[in-house]
């Protein structure tokens, strides 16, 4: 009868996500930076506060809005080829908690954790007349167990940032490329 619980136990941790890795910056040192040409970037956020549930940006030590701010001060630059400027518009950056219940009886009940956002670079000429655009969203999400760990939850959170970065890494220097440089 032991070697049955022991069994189960070992089935029912094997089932259950580790998101105990710490969390670490990202290094952008060999990547090369996005220029735009622009004589200046600004940031922009349109992102509101939420406090309420489902919104939990409140419970994370980096909200989504301040990794996007931070990475659009790392990743932008202008190469003032001209007299534009350009705006890094934060138009939706929120983290989503859903309650997910298991029909497994051998699994725990869950939160569905859905980070989304929206970003918009933006050139302007000197009449302050927007002249090229280009928009980006996205999403990602995870499950953790309702009774997962403080650790846990902002491990996955960090994970989930990290996810968001990689996205904008891969996409926006495409977008870049094709809608706001010259051919």
């Amino acid at each position: 009868m032991k070697k049955f619980f022991l069994v189960l136990a070992m089935f029912l941790t094997a089932c259950i996500h580790n998101y105990d890795t710490a969390p670490q910056m990202k290094d952008y040192s060999r990547v090369p930076l996005l220029e735009l040409p622009v004589m200046r970037v600004n940031t922009v956020s349109k992102v509101g506060q939420m406090e309420r549930l489902p919104h939990v940006e409140n419970e994370m030590q980096l909200t989504p809005e301040k990794a996007l701010k931070s990475w659009a001060l790392i990743r932008l630059r202008p190469n003032y080829q001209t007299k534009d400027k350009a705006e890094f518009i934060i138009e939706k950056a929120e983290m989503l908690r859903d309650e997910a219940p298991e029909t497994n009886i051998f699994t725990y009940d869950n939160y569905k954790y859905t980070l989304s956002y929206q970003v918009t670079i933006r050139i302007l000429n000197e009449n302050a007349e927007a002249i090229k655009s280009v928009t980006m969203n996205g999403h990602t999400s995870h499950k953790l167990p309702q009774r997962a760990s403080f650790t846990q939850r902002d491990n996955m959170f960090a994970q989930m940032l990290r996810e968001m970065e990689d996205q904008l890494d891969d996409q926006m220097p495409q977008e870049i490329k094709q809608n706001l440089l010259d051919p």
